[in-house]
């Protein structure tokens, strides 16, 4: 008698957040892969709909639902078309995050800009996966299984150096990705005698949309790195070529969007059905806890 494949999610129900490029496409795509039909949603019809052509090359059933997934409707309205069409929800992988789409108004006061910026950052790196968790949850303590994968980052597991915080990235980043790395273990506590397991992952720096724009500026602005082609320049991060921003990546290796891809498909899969409550860094070793 054959064993059992526990990576395999084949009848499995996936619902993926900001999916339409970069990490979370990667993420579709790999547990299409692995078998499981993808209900997947992003800010766009475009992007939205490749993603599902994509899902649908390897064999699996897509359901594009674009649409803003801060928005609490979009979020109601994603979800029960999801089990309108599929009838549940098996794993849910919320992946939106980075900057958001459009600031808010701000404040006519000397905090106004700040204010409006970490609230921004909030809504698009916690805000939006809280609520999708909380509309997908009851519906997996009803079936009495489920997978939930946040999509962190490493910026919520550790304070990143002074240079990095100033050209690239901004403190309200990581604080919103360390809460949801602790609202993570919380549910872990929660969910866990209902058959739910709740993981995060974090990834290190990873080739995607913004860091290409990172790595863009980093060489029209730095006199040290002008002329540099933006890819060559981000190639260096892995191979230590900056230390005096980047730690060192003992891999010496690019990050690549399937990594991530790879330890969303694991922790989903009843391979992982004893781990919950973690945080898995998948960043070639820049990280060490």
């Amino acid at each position: 008698m054959s064993k059992p494949n526990r990576r395999s999610l084949d009848g499995k129900v996936a619902l993926v957040s900001a999916a339409g490029r970069g990490i979370g496409r990667a993420i579709a795509i790999g547990l299409a892969e692995a078998g499981a039909s993808v209900a997947l949603n992003s800010y766009g019809d475009e992007t939205t709909e490749s993603t599902a052509e994509a899902v649908r090359a390897v064999g699996s059933d897509a359901l594009p639902l674009p649409g803003d997934i801060t928005d609490p409707d979009t979020i109601l309205s994603t979800v029960d078309r999801t089990l309108a069409h599929f009838g549940r929800i098996d794993i849910l992988v919320n992946n939106v995050g980075a900057g958001p789409k459009e600031m808010p108004e701000r404040e006519a006061h000397a905090l106004g800009p700040v204010a409006a910026l970490w609230d921004a950052l909030y809504d698009q790196n916690l805000r939006a996966a809280m609520l999708m968790t909380e509309a997908v949850v009851p519906k997996m303590v009803e079936q009495g299984h489920g997978k939930i994968v946040q999509v962190s980052s490493i910026a919520g597991r550790t304070s990143l150096s002074d240079r990095m915080l100033k050209m690239f990235t901004h403190p309200a980043y990581g604080a919103m990705k360390a809460a949801l790395c602790h609202y993570t273990t919380t549910l872990a506590e929660t969910l866990g005698p209902r058959g739910i397991n709740v993981n995060a992952v974090c990834p290190g720096i990873v080739w995607t949309d913004s860091w290409k724009a990172n790595a863009e500026g980093a060489v029209a602005s730095q006199p040290q790195w002008k002329g540099l082609d933006a890819r060559a320049w981000f190639d260096g991060i892995g191979r230590g070529d900056y230390p005096e921003i980047f730690d060192r990546t003992p891999l010496r290796r690019d990050q690549t969007v399937e990594d991530v891809a790879d330890a969303v498909v694991f922790l989903a899969s009843e391979a992982a059905r004893n781990i919950t409550g973690q945080s898995l860094m998948v960043d070639g070793g820049m990280v060490k806890l």
